[in-house]
């Protein structure tokens, strides 16, 4: 099967020692299922030696470099870039936010009263 798929994001999760969750997104990229599924294999695998061996490792999006001595778990999310983004949505609805730019006006600039 070579039909390209949706871009796959893998979603790393670092919780510290603290209990402070810290998100990272990695794109896996497009292609056929077993190509992404080494790819997101050998993400992992990495950060699991890191973690055996005591030694520190980095992730990007955000790009930040644990100390292995201060992290408690690192737990994984697979998603679709169309899932992310409806996940994302949710966020802002729910964080009663105004989706776009600028700043928000007041109810008279609303109804042209400005």
């Amino acid at each position: 099967m070579t039909t390209p798929l949706e871009p796959t994001i893998l979603k790393m999760i670092v919780r510290s020692i603290a209990g402070t969750p810290r998100d990272h997104l990695l794109d896996l990229g497009t292609g056929k299922r077993s190509a992404i599924g080494d790819r997101m294999r050998a993400r992992i695998n990495a950060i699991e030696d890191s973690l055996d061996k005591g030694t520190a490792f980095t992730l990007e999006n955000p790009l930040i470099t644990y100390n292995c001595s201060h992290v408690y778990s690192v737990e994984y999310q697979v998603m679709g870039v169309t899932e992310m983004a409806a996940h994302l949505r949710e966020e802002l609805i729910d964080s009663s936010r105004v989706l776009g730019f600028g700043r928000p006006g007041t109810r008279a600039e609303e109804q042209g009263q400005a």
